[in-house]
């Protein structure tokens, strides 16, 4: 009775493992067809065998032999769509996406996964269409799954990216996950930017700005954000101490990013305008005018209203009014600087009245 029971088991697994075979019934027809060949020829090769027996039995050997070829091929041509068929789900679930129907996409995504279950390009596929549904808490549930750090990473970016202006709390979130697995000096960056734009806390963007600075000490974008931000802590102190070492700092902070060089910074003139605006503030003005020529000059638009705003406030500064009022008038032109301007051709006005 166990024997039989052993036996019973046996014959039960083989028989899941053929039911789990695509290819099972095309192989046992190959198997099959082979023997039949196999059996003529024997025969064929028998030497009671007589001549005219050999020619009735050829015939039938080659068309017992053309569709066993016949059979092999079809069997190679299983085997290799079965390998393929959770490739074939993926790619009809890239197509969906692409469509933005992303129901119908995540469903062909999880049936790859279910032909090939470490699929890691599907793992990544259903994270993003959790992140098109923003259904975040699937989100984190399958972000888990991906091995890859690199992977990983880059999708907590594509979430944070996701909620940045609706929850930008939760953005936050995702971010200081991304900096556990890629470019964290980008997520950091991407944090303070939060801070300065959405919760109006420059004190806490700055500690993150300095954090990506420190891990890429040559990216101009950093050292340009990061001085602003401290510019603008500075306008939040009434301490003129407090603010005058602000200012101080963030214009050493700016100096550094105009010592990287202009070459890959399609903003370097914005690092240069800024310092222009320090100087002036601080009463340096061949310092402020150095900058603000360095601002006009790699500005594609050299009328860049800012740049000569700082450069006609610098030159009054200087007393050169009327190389002063040609560079204001210049920035009169745009509505932006307009008011501003207005207050300093009243200042040459005073200033030239005595």
């Amino acid at each position: 009775m166990r024997s039989f029971i052993v036996i019973f088991f046996i014959l039960s697994i083989f028989s899941l493992y053929a039911e789990s075979d695509p290819c099972a019934d095309i192989k046992k027809a190959y198997d099959k067809k082979i023997e039949e060949w196999k059996e003529i020829e024997t025969e064929m090769k028998n030497d009671e065998t007589s001549k005219k027996r050999y020619e009735e039995l050829l015939p039938e050997y080659n068309k017992k032999w053309e569709e066993a070829q016949k059979l092999k091929g079809d069997l190679k041509q299983c085997d290799e769509e079965s390998k393929n068929v959770h490739k074939a789900f993926y790619n009809k679930g890239i197509n969906l996406k692409k469509e933005k129907k992303y129901e119908e996409a995540l469903e062909q995504f999880k049936k790859a996964l279910e032909v090939e279950k470490d699929f890691e390009d599907a793992f990544n596929q259903i994270c993003l269409v959790y992140i098109e549904l923003g259904q975040f808490s699937n989100f984190e549930k399958e972000v888990e799954k991906i091995k890859d750090k690199d992977t990983k990473g880059k999708l907590y970016h594509a979430a944070g990216k996701k909620v940045l202006h609706s929850k930008p709390d939760i953005a936050i979130k995702y971010y200081k996950e991304m900096a556990n697995y890629y470019k964290p000096d980008k997520a950091y960056y991407l944090i303070a930017g939060i801070y300065v734009t959405k919760k109006d806390d420059p004190k806490t963007a700055i500690t993150y700005y300095k954090k990506a600075m420190k891990l890429d000490p040559k990216d101009h974008k950093i050292f340009n954000a990061l001085g602003a931000t401290i510019v603008e802590l500075s306008g939040k102190t009434t301490n003129k101490v407090e603010k005058d070492n602000l200012l101080e700092e963030a214009a050493s902070i700016l100096l550094q990013g105009v010592k990287l060089g202009k070459k890959g910074y399609t903003k370097y003139y914005e690092i240069c305008i800024r310092l222009a605006q320090i100087y002036n503030i601080q009463g340096k003005a061949t310092s402020a005018l150095t900058y603000a020529d360095m601002a006009i000059s790699n500005n594609k638009d050299k009328k860049y209203s800012l740049a000569h705003l700082e450069k006609g406030i610098a030159l009054i500064k200087m007393k050169q009014y009327s190389q002063a009022k040609k560079m204001l008038l210049i920035a009169q032109e745009d509505f932006q600087t307009k008011n501003a301007v207005k207050y300093w051709l009243d200042e040459i006005a005073k200033r030239t009245k005595k």
